[in-house]
């Protein structure tokens, strides 16, 4: 028989993808952002997040294409 887990009882994480973008410092903001381009990663969500703060720190947000 299966338990039914509640989801009040489940512990998780309080950092939320929004506090942990923020959380990053430039460089590493912009290679994360550069490189999901260059490996070909599609999370549109996540990308959309990285050229939000990008944006907010007045930092170029096109990807380099080789």
């Amino acid at each position: 028989m299966k338990r039914a887990i509640k989801y009040n009882l489940i512990k998780t994480s309080e950092k939320t993808l929004n506090d942990y973008v923020q959380s990053l410092n430039n460089d590493e903001l912009l290679t994360i952002y550069t490189s999901s381009f260059v490996y070909g990663i599609k999370v549109p969500d996540i990308i959309r997040k990285m050229q939000g703060e990008l944006q907010r720190r007045n930092l170029s947000v096109q990807p380099i294409l080789f």
